[in-house]
């Protein structure tokens, strides 16, 4: 069992008829992304030294579970806690249920498939290659990127992401990259450097000049990181508020029959799937070129099913009107009919950007069913 300063204690296991319960200790504070934005707004500074003082705790907890042969395998922001909600409550580091234990301290394992979370996987599990350890630290760096500007190095669809990821092209000339110390963007640069074999480990992260020396380091208030950590927040409750959407409507659908239920929860797949990774994209052409890779950017310009969805989602949000209070049942009655009708419209239409592909004419489907059930109609 792990024990650690600056890792979520797993305090008890109960099991009963078939079902393991795991009791782990109360964690008061939220995850580590939302935790900054909420102190900054409060009025504390978030500067260089705050992150490096929060950094350093993840690496101490990383380090702890590569010496014991653990390899965590989904580092990110969501598994990354505050203990509680006042300024010197420490960091702690969750999320093992995709961890694994190496046979030997130098052993590699060879992936059945792409394990973790996709935006924070390293080169050598999206290539499906053999990894270990250094994959730690490859998500250790991406959380580091998020921490001192505010977003996400690779972003992007599925395989746009993992081309990007492979490509480990990283942009330092951004504005906001003005504010941070040259030592800081080594450390990015050294922790995510694509060929494993010449990526730090995490005892050199944590020897790194800019984690060693935190007295030094900058003090000013990175205003700008801070505005980047709202968006990058509000993009991640819209993603989780579309996942949740989804698994309510399959609740719904828990007394049809068997087929049609398989059926149905294929195409909600499908479509939550199509919609969830459009929000991908949109950000690459909020970021702009400036911010993100050149080709990554432009590929998504060229992309006719986006083009296609944000034509769905444009003419969804001018027909439906959304007011501050509780519309009444018919009027609620009348927008549905309305969204539906526009839904059906795009369905029937001719060739151009909204026939562009069979993905684009299964989402105009699904966004029709959820129209279509009883409790909206």
């Amino acid at each position: 069992m792990l024990k650690h300063p600056h890792i979520v204690e797993l305090l008890e296991t109960y099991s009963s008829e078939g079902m393991l319960y795991m009791v782990f200790e109360y964690m008061d504070g939220s995850d580590l992304c939302f935790e900054v934005v909420r102190r900054a707004t409060a009025g504390f500074v978030y500067s260089e030294a705050v992150a490096c003082h929060y950094m350093r705790q993840i690496l101490e907890a990383l380090r702890y579970c590569h010496e014991n042969d653990i390899v965590h395998r989904d580092v990110r922001p969501h598994c990354v806690l505050l203990a509680g909600r006042d300024n010197c409550a420490p960091v702690k580091l969750g999320g093992f249920g995709v961890a694994a234990q190496l046979p030997t301290p130098t052993a590699h394992r060879a992936p059945p498939g792409r394990i973790g979370t996709p935006h924070y996987m390293a080169p050598e599990v999206v290539s499906s290659q053999l990894y270990g350890k250094p994959v730690d630290v490859w998500a250790a760096g991406i959380l580091l990127h998020v921490l001192l500007v505010g977003y996400l190095p690779f972003t992007g669809t599925r395989e746009r992401l993992f081309e990007a990821i492979c490509r480990g092209r990283l942009r330092f000339d951004a504005p906001l990259w003005d504010d941070v110390s040259d030592a800081a963007k080594d450390l990015v640069q050294r922790m995510l450097t694509v060929d494993h074999t010449q990526r730090i480990n995490i005892q050199e992260v944590l020897n790194h000049r800019w984690i060693r020396d935190r007295e030094k380091q900058n003090r000013i208030h990175l205003a700008g990181t801070v505005e980047e950590l709202k968006k990058f927040n509000s993009r991640r409750r819209l993603r989780a508020a579309t996942l949740a959407a989804a698994a309510a409507d399959d609740e719904e659908d828990e007394e049809q029959p068997a087929r049609r239920a398989v059926m149905l929860e294929e195409a909600n797949a499908a479509a939550v799937n199509l919609i969830v990774e459009s929000l991908d994209d949109v950000s690459v052409l909020q970021d702009g070129p400036m911010v993100m890779d050149p080709d990554l950017f432009h590929s998504v310009l060229d992309d006719l099913q986006l083009r296609a969805l944000l034509e769905i989602y444009d003419r969804i949000a001018s027909t439906v009107v959304v007011t501050s209070g509780r519309a009444p049942a018919a009027e609620g009655r009348q927008r549905s009919r309305q969204a539906l009708e526009a839904a059906t419209r795009l369905r029937h239409a001719g060739p151009g950007p909204a026939a562009a592909t069979p993905a684009t004419a299964s989402a105009i489907h699904e966004i029709r069913r959820l129209l279509a059930l009883p409790h909206i109609k």
